[in-house]
């Protein structure tokens, strides 16, 4: 399972989210002699989100996450997503 998809219902964005989460871990931490550190083996033994807000709006009073069915779709923005491009991105042509 991948990391979960958003939606601002306000807006209708799709791409831009701040996500605050928690995780725990547990690493492999390998130091050279020189005092440079390696993250090896690194497991995650818990992840938490604990805030999402979107960028456009700037709160999170709207954001809903996808159904995995709806995540993978390309209409599930609807007319809303269209109208905020992403900055420097091609526009579309249809």
């Amino acid at each position: 399972m991948g990391a979960p998809r958003y939606r601002c219902d306000g807006c209708g964005n799709l791409t831009r989210f701040d996500v605050t989460t928690t995780r725990r871990t547990t690493a492999f931490h390998h130091y050279t002699v020189g005092g440079e550190l390696r993250v090896e083996e690194e497991t995650v033994l818990s992840h938490h989100v604990d805030a999402v807000s979107c960028r456009w709006c700037g709160h999170g009073r709207s954001v809903v996450e996808l159904a995995e069915s709806e995540a993978g779709r390309s209409d599930v923005g609807g007319p809303g997503e269209q109208e905020h491009q992403e900055p420097g991105a091609a526009s579309r042509v249809t």
